[in-house]
């Protein structure tokens, strides 16, 4: 695990982007990726680099109890506060640590959603790959943010020395990740809507 990258977003726990509710045009947003990913009633889904758990609230409440939510974070504060948020919802599992090292049974969840999190991977083709792994045949694969890719990649190379490098790659380059994982890409939109891709196993 990178520990400068944990340390930094140990230390934005309680910033406005990690803690805050999701605003009206946010929510949207999310309505989006979950429309992307076709998460319903009894989905399996992975979530990596889920932060302080609003997302997973929302997708543990979207597929319901028959459902399963794995997610994880490299930040021990974030991940805290995430099972604090996910208390009493038994279809959430979370985890701290890196989600190249978490251990993932193969072909058993129907979606990944990888939300404001694919430019932190250090390997982003490894992590492709480990996740690829988990898909059942015809899984969905979604990337999203809720920026565009010149956007992200300029705060992050403004924020701090720990993330300065991490970036979202070139459509080009996200095609050819996702298609050596065994995965065609459906589509990717990259506007001022954000940033949204789609691939299915």
């Amino acid at each position: 695990m990178n520990r400068a990258k944990a340390i930094f977003f140990d230390s934005e726990v309680e910033s406005d982007w990690s803690s805050k509710e999701y605003d009206q045009d946010e929510l949207i947003k999310i309505e989006r990726i979950l429309e992307a990913g076709s998460i319903r009633e009894g989905s399996r889904v992975i979530e990596p680099g889920c932060g302080t758990g609003r997302l997973t609230l929302i997708i543990a409440e979207r597929i319901g109890p028959s459902g399963l939510v794995v997610a994880n974070d490299i930040s021990p504060k974030m991940v805290d506060v995430a099972r604090r948020r996910l208390e009493g919802h038994s279809n959430a599992q979370l985890g701290c640590g890196t989600i190249e090292e978490a251990p993932l049974p193969t072909a058993s969840f129907d979606v990944v959603i990888c939300h404001n999190v694919f430019p932190h991977f250090n390997d982003k083709a490894k992590a492709v790959l480990k996740l690829r792994s988990a898909l059942k045949p015809s899984g969905i694969f979604v990337v999203s943010h809720f920026m565009s890719s010149s956007g992200i990649n300029d705060r992050h190379r403004k924020t701090n020395p720990a993330v300065a490098q991490d970036i979202l790659p070139c459509p080009n380059e996200m095609r050819k990740m996702f298609e050596s994982a065994g995965m065609d890409v459906e589509f990717i939109h990259d506007d001022e809507n954000g940033y949204l891709l789609k691939a299915i196993a």
